[in-house]
């Protein structure tokens, strides 16, 4: 079948179109902003493993590199999102996207432990994490219920609540991932 020259005239302006429709990761505005936030890629222990070795760390893989001081934002308690908070050093990949996190000691055998992320968890770039794909890894939304807030009060929930930063606009408190220990 011949080609027609009259498609070939309109060849560069296809090509023209559907690179004037197509997103660059520029991070501009809300659209790109949704596209290209960060999310947590892995985590291992894998949500509601059970046998887990009690000096095992606890390793998360972002989709992007992270900012400083996003350590602080995810945290490991004993039990619950409201159990104590267990001391861990927090080491970050040289590209920064995944981050170890080695308990200072032991963990308690036989028991369940809670990593904690913040909704407030931010790229380089400044973009706000992206919890949603966390559900199909096993993650769970933190209510403001299962912080221990039995209610709000001027639009802010009351005690039990970890802070400035763990309050996403959703009203949730991040998301959390569970294993227990050998």
């Amino acid at each position: 079948m011949p080609v027609r020259p009259r498609l070939l005239a309109l060849l560069p302006v296809a090509a023209l179109f559907f690179a004037a429709c197509t997103r660059s990761d520029t991070g501009v505005g809300p659209a790109d902003s949704a596209v290209n936030a960060p999310s947590l890629a892995s985590i291992q222990p894998a949500s509601a493993t059970t046998g887990v070795a009690p000096n095992a760390p606890v390793v998360l893989r972002f989709s992007h590199a992270m900012m400083n001081g996003m350590e602080m934002l995810v945290v490991l308690h004993e039990g619950s999102v409201t159990g104590a908070v267990v001391a861990a050093t927090a080491t970050w990949s040289a590209d920064r996207t995944t981050l170890t996190l080695m308990p200072q000691a032991s963990l308690k055998g036989a028991t369940k432990y809670v990593v904690h992320l913040s909704p407030s968890l931010k790229d380089t770039a400044g973009r706000m994490i992206n919890l949603s794909p966390g559900s199909m890894m096993g993650g769970q939304s933190v209510s403001g219920g299962m912080m221990g807030a039995t209610s709000m009060m001027n639009g802010q929930w009351g005690p039990g609540m970890m802070g400035t930063g763990w309050q996403a606009a959703n009203g949730t408190f991040g998301m959390i991932f569970t294993f227990t220990t050998a």
